[in-house]
């Protein structure tokens, strides 16, 4: 069990006079478990956790009881196996009904430790993939490379989009299809490992003339957003920068056509920055920005610590570029 995010729910029900809570969405059963999966479906989950007079106590199927008890959950002090056939009615209340997300904002040092070690490995495998791409794969290709040495680290795609030359300048979020890169590829990855998701994009070129103009605009805009995501800031005033920096790039009309990321954590943005969103960083807590323009993205995960942002999906292999005082990824060029 992750005990700092049990000590949080059960404050949390306290302050709200909630002898029992029931925790049914996959993301918070990761939370409270210390990164335990409850899906087979990927988003459903198979199992629930009842959480009552200071006890943990896990329900699902006959068909799952004994699997779980023994690889995705520990220090549970109950399981009750349900017959398959029939679902019992789940307790209220639940985090159906109640919001926990502002709970799990904050990571633990076991959660920063275990978001370092997914960064990394989800960076050096989409890295491997992306070095590994010539111009005549298909997009499909390239997204079955990441998916294949993501999940050899243990990681789930749980986003994974490509983008070739002829498909990049036309959508933000290109599921791969059966088209040739290229000159120029996107490949995007949230990748879940025990709970966390870590959210990069990383681009390749071979000798498209647009690219680095486009891309440097991008980093930019990146770069403002860095400065401005430090403790005390609110999550719509970083907001309010990207905004501004569109605009000192030329392209005030790219805000509008893309989301520009927010928190990351147990979703792939736990919190989407929108403007006005009020939700004030603290450290501890783990942001995934993503200024775009039709032909550019970047995207890594950043960890807000005491001492400033920590990359968390860095490749050492991978080529880099450094913006006003900061390293950043840059295009690979062949």
């Amino acid at each position: 069990m992750n005990r700092y995010a049990l000590g949080k729910l059960l404050a949390w029900m306290e302050e709200r006079g909630f002898p029992s809570f029931t925790v049914l969405r996959p993301e918070n059963f990761a939370w409270l478990t210390g990164g335990g999966d409850s899906t087979v479906v990927v988003g459903e989950g198979v199992a629930w956790l009842e959480l009552a007079e200071g006890k943990v106590t896990l329900h699902t199927s006959r068909i799952e009881a004994g699997r779980l008890a023994e690889e995705e959950v520990q220090e549970i002090d109950k399981v009750i196996a349900h017959p398959w056939y029939r679902v019992p009615e789940v307790g209220r209340p639940n985090d159906l009904e109640h919001d926990l997300t502002p709970l799990r904002l904050v990571l633990s040092p076991e959660e920063r430790d275990r978001f370092r070690r997914l960064g990394r490995d989800a960076a050096v495998a989409l890295g491997e993939a992306m070095r590994a791409a010539e111009p005549h794969w298909t997009e499909g290709e390239l997204a079955g490379a990441v998916a294949e040495a993501a999940l050899a680290r243990g990681i789930q795609p749980v986003v994974l989009l490509v983008a070739g030359e002829g498909r990049i300048f036309r959508y933000r979020h290109p599921l791969p299809k059966d088209r040739p890169l290229g000159r120029l590829c996107m490949a995007v990855i949230c990748g879940r490992r025990h709970g966390l998701i870590a959210n990069l994009t990383r681009l390749r070129a071979w000798g498209h003339p647009e690219a680095m103009r486009l891309y440097h605009k991008v980093l930019k805009v990146e770069a403002e957003a860095l400065e401005a995501t430090r403790p005390g800031m609110r999550l719509g005033e970083v907001l309010s920068t990207i905004r501004e920096a569109y605009g000192k790039v030329g392209r005030p009309e790219a805000f509008e056509e893309h989301h520009q990321g927010g928190l990351a954590g147990y979703r792939p943005r736990e919190i989407v920055a929108t403007p006005g969103e009020n939700t004030l960083l603290q450290v501890g807590m783990a942001v995934a920005w993503n200024p775009s323009l039709p032909g550019a993205k970047v995207e890594d995960t950043f960890l807000i610590a005491e001492h400033g942002l920590e990359v968390l999906t860095e490749d050492p292999e991978w080529p880099i570029v450094k913006v006003e005082g900061r390293e950043r990824p840059d295009i690979l060029c062949s």
